[in-house]
């Protein structure tokens, strides 16, 4: 059977190994390049196969066109992945009729995702696994063939779990390879209920947090010792790695956490127990036990481990966000002035929207108009670190109603802030929008592969779209040619309170939702546009908040040149679904009975409603890779505890300024009825 493997470090190569000694034809194998910075102590993907005269490839993407080409032009049959470290998109697992085969170090479902071996030793597991599987388009998620179980002892660390599980590797591709041979490779599909997704793991996570407990503490410094980054303190401004210890569960000598309890033994007080110092470095680099480095640094009993010692207050980041006062603006606000470290400036027309912000000492609002107070913006170009130009005109009706001003504000003035931030060295974050990928067939969007398609010239609507993509490719260009630091992101259909408001539904300027809700409060129709067939991912806003938070927060550059996609994909639902949902909400509410009966749905033509120039998409499903690697963001509200909690906002705000009150509550919803 001819055979293209992938795989890498230590598992890969044990993998391939026994690939190779299965019988089954390795056309070829497909790796990362070695990376001097890990260490070079496991076992070379690339020298193997090499030494078997098998063809080696470590393409920067594997579906790129060319390499589609290539493994297409290899006549596979199977495809076996150990290790590698990309997304399999669907281009390339079209090219394997025998099947897409992965093996993941971890019990499925539980610890999906990346780094799976140090998180199982991070949170105190005593057993673990591998588990082959197929592919599907999540990663992780597919059918299970087969797993085996692998015990983990209070003294394995991450290098002797690899090897434990290397061996178990090689175990069970030895019972699989022949059932996917005989092409009888069972399927068992995982329990999502028990799934858990864990993210990408950095050196910075090595830090040692004195305040839990010893255990835990003993566990990270397990999970991430040598070869791995190691686990750290510092005594002062002085760096402490520390690669062996021991959790003193039994200690209950006083002192507060990260103070020394002892020299030598090197002891250290936690927030439970006490974290004995076995082996570690210091500053020298030299590999020293616990009490040598306890005399070479000089600590003593009582002093105090823990982050880094600065010399002063960090310099708060300033943030300015131009369309403060708009859905995004005002609640990302209120996230950064959580942080002591932020402080906020802001420009828009109005602040209805910012209740008690323009009130806090560390938010400074300005009533303004970017195209016209152009000098403000420059100075605080000049004066913030981060630059957050919201200001867009985003509603359909808007792209047919006034193209040119859709042009003129998403596209040009925002082109003047751009251009400040390349000035002044400053760090953007600019709001794509997911429209960019119009009409594009792709069932996952993806931030770096997916193609941008839009329709015909006459269909207006695009204008919103074609302007920022054409801003999209401006930045990234000023980012490759003028260094321009920056991160884009594109959000997927946020829903939550303070949308919009009912007064801009009345005008046809609003969100689909806030306009299905104008028409709950008013007893008109429901009006379905084209029935609503149209598919959506809802997006909690607070969640969304939260990963453009740290895109802000930017650990490590992590964000720098980078796309995000802000969306749930498991919140997929059609516009007319959504209606249905909130309508069962409305009719549960407890302020139902101050509105009139619902009138029903009506379907609607799209040029009836928005004008000759619109069109639309069918679907708009995100992939949230980036978000999840680099961050480790993962959405988990539902669609239906979004629709609750925006629902509830609009009508105790339309309550409110109403002077209603509820009456009895409805014995029954009414059905309801579509009429063409």
């Amino acid at each position: 059977m001819r055979t293209v493997v992938l795989a890498y470090h230590e598992i890969g190569a044990a993998s391939l190994q026994e690939v190779i000694r299965s019988g089954l034809e390795v056309v070829a194998v497909f790796t990362h390049r070695d990376d001097p910075a890990e260490g070079g102590w496991y076992a070379s993907v690339a020298r193997l196969a090499a030494e078997h005269g098998i063809p080696v490839h470590a393409p920067d993407k594997l579906d790129h066109p060319i390499w589609v080409e290539r493994i297409r032009a290899m006549n596979p049959q199977l495809l076996l992945s150990f290790h590698y470290r990309n997304m399999v998109g669907a281009k390339i697992r079209g090219l394997f009729p025998a099947g897409c085969i992965n093996l993941h170090s971890a019990l499925l479902p539980k610890y999906r995702g990346r780094a799976p071996i140090n998180w199982v030793l991070v949170n105190g597991e005593t057993e673990t696994g591998v588990t082959v599987h197929h592919m599907a388009e999540r990663a992780d998620t597919g059918d299970i063939i087969a797993q085996r179980q692998v015990a983990i002892s209070v003294d394995d660390d991450a290098r002797s779990l690899t090897a434990k599980l290397a061996k178990e590797s090689v175990a069970i591709l030895c019972e699989v390879i022949p059932l996917l041979k005989s092409g009888k490779a069972p399927r068992t599909s995982q329990d999502e209920s028990k799934a858990t997704v864990m993210g990408k793991r950095t050196p910075a996570d090595g830090l040692l947090n004195w305040s839990k407990p010893a255990i835990d503490l003993c566990n990270l410094v397990r999970a991430v010792a040598h070869p791995w980054p190691g686990a750290f303190t510092f005594a002062g401004t002085r760096k402490i790695m520390v690669w062996r210890a021991r959790a003193m569960q039994g200690s209950q000598a006083a002192g507060q956490p990260g103070e020394i309890l002892s020299s030598s033994p090197l002891v250290i007080a936690c927030g439970q127990g006490a974290l004995e110092i076995q082996e570690g470095q210091g500053p020298s680099g030299v590999w020293s036990s616990g009490p040598q480095l306890a005399k070479d640094l000089n600590l003593l009993p009582r002093m105090r481990l823990g982050a880094k010692a600065v010399a002063q207050v960090r310099k708060r980041t300033s943030v300015l966000i131009l369309g403060v006062n708009g859905f995004i603006g005002s609640q990302l606000s209120e996230r950064l002035l959580q942080d002591d470290m932020y402080e906020v400036f802001g420009m828009d027309l109005n602040s209805e929207n910012l209740g008690s912000l323009t009130s806090h000492p560390r938010f400074h609002f300005v009533e303004g108009d970017i195209a016209i107070n152009r000098e403000w913006v420059e100075f605080h170009v000049r004066k913030c670190d981060i630059i957050l130009p919201l200001v867009a005109i985003a509603t359909p009706i808007e792209y047919v109603r006034n193209p040119l001003r859709v042009f003129e504000l998403d596209f040009e003035e925002n082109l003047r802030v751009v251009r400040d931030c390349v000035k002044y060295g400053k760090r953007l974050i600019f709001p794509s929008t997911s429209e960019v990928y119009g009409m594009c067939t792709d069932e996952l969007f993806d931030e770096e592969s997916s193609p941008l398609v839009t329709g015909p010239i006459h269909r207006q609507r695009w204008i919103y779209s074609a302007s920022k993509q054409l801003l999209d490719r401006v930045i990234w260009a000023y980012g490759m040619q003028r260094g321009l630091r920056f991160s884009l992101f594109r959000p997927f259909n946020w829903i939550g309170p303070r949308l919009d408001s009912l007064d801009s539904a009345r005008v046809g300027s609003s969100r689909a939702i806030t306009q299905l809700i104008l028409n709950l409060v008013e007893g008109t129709p429901i009006l379905l546009v084209d029935g609503g067939t149209q598919r959506r991912c809802f997006t909690e806003v607070d969640e969304g908040i939260e990963c453009l938070f740290r895109i802000i927060e930017n650990k490590e550059s992590r964000c720098d040149g980078r796309i995000f996609n802000i969306g749930n994909p498991d919140n997929e639902a059609s516009i007319k679904e959504l209606a249905e949902s909130l309508v069962d909400a409305f009719e549960r509410h407890p302020l139902r009975s101050c509105y009139p009966p619902f009138a029903g749905f009506q379907e609607i033509e799209s040029t009836t409603y928005y004008g000759q120039g619109y069109e639309d998409v069918q679907h708009r499903r995100p992939s949230i890779r980036n978000a999840q690697t680099l961050i480790g963001w993962t959405p988990t509200v539902s669609t239906s505890t979004s629709v609750e909690r925006t629902l509830d906002w609009f009508l105790q705000q339309h309550a409110r300024d109403h002077g209603l009150t509820a009456k009895v509550a409805p014995k029954s919803a009414a059905k309801p009825t579509i009429r063409a």
